[in-house]
């Protein structure tokens, strides 16, 4: 009995080790499919959750899912296609099991004067949190290789500081007046062409990922103060040029955040963010920035009005050029981080923004604000640096 029961046992344990592992072998599930539409879709999400500014075509083209990330250009493919224009979720010509391919570029539009400053490829398996902390993190580091490497071959037809050439744009119709962001609005400046200088700024914007960070602000303000007809403006007679949507959202703007240790407002972003998450980050940190605002311009009327009963009692916040004024103090701590040697953004805002100047810009963006009152003014010139205060940054510098 005892020889039986031993031999009975070795039969089973044989069979466990063969029998029943052959079987399992035998339902393993299959590979699982993975549809590039699903990821497509997670993927923008995941920027958009982290306040980056995102845009998506609807469908492939050419076996492709193209988006644009802030400043950086994004595909997903599937490798090893045998016809490579084919819906890459068409089961007809693609393994659906095969892992997409997704590549992220920087510069968007990469051109001979500058070439691809990041280009990152990762699996389409890589975990969504991976896939924005990683892009941020080469990103951050692309932009800062490229300011490194600047050579400043040009200086700004007002201030004087030194720039490369193709960082200065022109504000006006003619060419002879090319200007850092900071003295767009100078009172210097006569004869601004935004529509023009809208374009140009993208295109800068687009082709180098070093670009000023101070032309975000520009954006920033024009877009803040545009009017219901800016799209018919800028899109032209002919209908041909086709403008970007920041332009008509300033939420959607890119801001370069300032390199190295960032304020508690502003800690977990990554090297730079939309300007609608840039403001909800700076108001939920700082949610006494207006009131604080309206005590400092009381202050000051009341010291500038010798013969004054009392303080001004008209509110002079413009609230729709209030994210504008946040960008410009988040720009000019940029600018001041990156270029060391330049002259201080902040003392060229000391008189950057003039009314007559703003007046005509405005115009001609179809704003509905009134430019020739002070309430631009003061929202920008006495904002600006009250925001930079809050945040950590010495405007006095």
């Amino acid at each position: 009995m005892t020889r039986n029961r031993k031999k009975k046992l070795a039969v089973r344990a044989e069979a466990d080790g063969t029998g029943h592992a052959r079987a399992a072998r035998l339902h393993v599930p299959p590979p699982k499919e993975i549809l590039t539409a699903d990821l497509q879709e997670r993927l923008i999400s995941a920027f958009q959750a982290e306040g980056w500014p995102v845009e998506s075509d609807g469908s492939p083209e050419f076996g492709t899912w193209t988006g644009w990330l802030g400043p950086v250009w994004s595909t997903l493919t599937r490798p090893g296609a045998s016809d490579s224009d084919a819906d890459p979720d068409d089961p007809d010509h693609h393994d659906l099991t095969t892992v997409p391919e997704l590549t992220f570029i920087t510069p968007k539009i990469p051109g001979i004067d500058a070439p691809e400053a990041m280009v990152l490829t990762l699996p389409g398996t890589t975990p969504l949190a991976d896939i924005v902390r990683t892009v941020g993190e080469e990103l951050g580091r692309a932009r800062a290789a490229k300011v490194a490497a600047l050579a400043n071959d040009a200086k700004c037809s007002l201030c004087g500081d030194s720039y490369p050439a193709t960082h200065l744009l022109p504000a006006t119709e003619h060419d002879r007046l090319v200007l850092c962001p900071f003295c767009v609005f100078d009172g210097d400046i006569l004869g601004g062409h935004p529509l023009r200088l809208a374009y140009l700024i993208d295109r800068l914007t687009d082709q180098d990922v070093a670009a000023p960070a101070g032309w975000s602000a520009v954006t920033a303000l024009l877009a803040c103060a545009a009017g219901p007809d800016f799209r018919a403006r800028l899109e032209g007679d002919d209908g041909l040029l086709v403008p970007l949507p920041h332009w008509f959202d300033p939420a959607l703007v890119w801001v370069w955040l300032p390199p190295g240790d960032l304020p508690p407002a502003l800690q977990g972003l990554g090297p730079g963010t939309s300007l609608g998450t840039l403001v909800s980050a700076v108001e939920a940190a700082h949610p006494d920035l207006r009131d604080r605002f309206r005590a400092e311009l009381a202050a000051n009327l009341e010291e500038d009005e010798e013969d004054s009963d009392g303080e001004d009692t008209r509110d002079y916040l413009v609230e729709q050029l209030w994210p504008a004024a946040i960008c410009y103090a988040v720009a000019a701590a940029t600018q001041f981080r990156e270029r060391p040697g330049g002259l201080s953004p902040w003392h060229l805002l000391g008189d950057g923004f003039e009314e007559g100047n703003l007046a005509d810009n405005f115009d001609q963006v179809g704003s509905t604000l009134d430019a020739d009152s002070l309430g631009p003014v003061f929202t920008l010139s006495i904002g600006v640096p009250l925001i930079a205060e809050a945040l950590g940054f010495d405007p006095s510098s």
